[in-house]
């Protein structure tokens, strides 16, 4: 089957054209025409040359973005979309509300290959890595349901970062000025710490936003909750991290979900100030959300955060949105809870 057009960023393009004998300058607006212009065939692309849309009709087709088959309604606004792409891999993306704007949730695979036991995207294993075009036909999906949508967060079902590829490819063609031009800066890729892909960024022209799930500052009860621990360290995570930061003069956001009677006593939040001391970060503190249902109960929440203060953390809570849709961090289930 040809390649989706709708999958390629603009340089893919000039580099198509040029191997079809066209010129590489005419990429801009043939990518204008299909991601702004709503092209749907490749027979009329408007501000294209005929010739040129002939040339691409040879070697690639124009797809028609797979659109939602199923929507949630939180009572706080949030939405949930359920896609059912090819090979029935289903995936799920979020539309949360924030008091002036609204944020995208997206997800870069169809379940979770990391295993993460407090997770239900997790328990439900790897389908399968989605695709550019998948990425990109959640974003618009969530771009109809928002007023005003100003963030992008890649923090939905699976680990981003075991789909860079692809994830990358997604946020240049959003970001292209001749498509959505949606800032990188305002978008967040958040991972459990695949090493190779931290160090990747570090040296990269990409402007998004790293996140980093700490899960737990013991490395023994992070390897139990998150297995992604036995492949790549926290340790060594941490150190990609602090390269990170003082290479690109950047922050960094650091997630932790707090797991009552599991990683909330205080000999944790004093573990965790120690491991992460030095590192300019936000530090996110999330409360367990258990699968399918609503948020429980975290007694120790504000006093993890305040002893995380008092240590010299920039500690925050996360207010969870979307807990009675199953939308909130870590209820991701395709279909599987509502």
């Amino acid at each position: 089957m040809q390649p989706d057009l709708r999958g390629l960023t603009r340089a893919d393009i000039e580099t198509a054209l040029t191997g079809l004998g066209e010129k590489p300058g005419n990429a801009g607006a043939v990518f204008l025409a299909v991601h702004r212009r709503g092209a749907v065939d490749l027979a009329q692309l408007p501000g294209v040359p005929a010739r040129v849309a002939r040339a691409l009709a040879r070697a690639f087709t124009l797809q028609p973005l797979p659109l939602p088959e199923r929507k949630l309604v939180a009572a706080d606004g949030t939405r949930k979309l359920l896609f059912r792409f090819p090979g029935n891999a289903l995936a799920e993306c979020v539309v949360l509300p924030g008091k002036d704007q609204q944020t995208a949730c997206l997800s870069s695979q169809a379940g979770c290959a990391c295993g993460c036991t407090f997770c239900a995207t997790g328990a439900l294993g790897l389908k399968r890595s989605l695709t550019p075009v998948e990425i990109v036909a959640q974003f618009e999906a969530c771009l109809r349901e928002a007023v005003d949508l100003r963030s992008l967060v890649f923090m939905g079902m699976g680990e981003p970062f075991l789909n860079w590829e692809n994830v990358k490819k997604a946020i240049k063609i959003l970001s292209d000025s001749r498509g959505r031009h949606f800032q990188q800066v305002k978008m967040t890729v958040s991972t459990v710490g695949v090493i190779p892909v931290i160090e990747e960024l570090t040296t990269s022209d990409l402007r998004v936003r790293l996140a980093v799930s700490l899960v737990a500052a013991d490395p023994g009860l992070r390897a139990r909750l998150a297995p992604m621990e036995n492949t790549y360290p926290l340790s060594r995570v941490l150190a990609a991290v602090r390269e990170y930061c003082r290479a690109r003069q950047a922050h960094v956001m650091l997630e932790y979900i707090l797991l009552p009677g599991v990683n909330d006593r205080p000999s944790d939040s004093a573990q965790l100030a120690e491991l992460i001391e030095g590192i300019p970060c936000r530090l996110n503190l999330i409360p367990f959300n258990p699968p399918g249902g609503p948020g429980v109960a975290a007694p120790r929440i504000k006093e993890f955060q305040q002893e995380l203060i008092a240590a010299g953390v920039h500690a925050y809570l996360r207010q969870e949105k979307g807990a009675d849709i199953a939308a909130a961090c870590g209820q991701l289930a395709a279909g599987g809870d509502k």
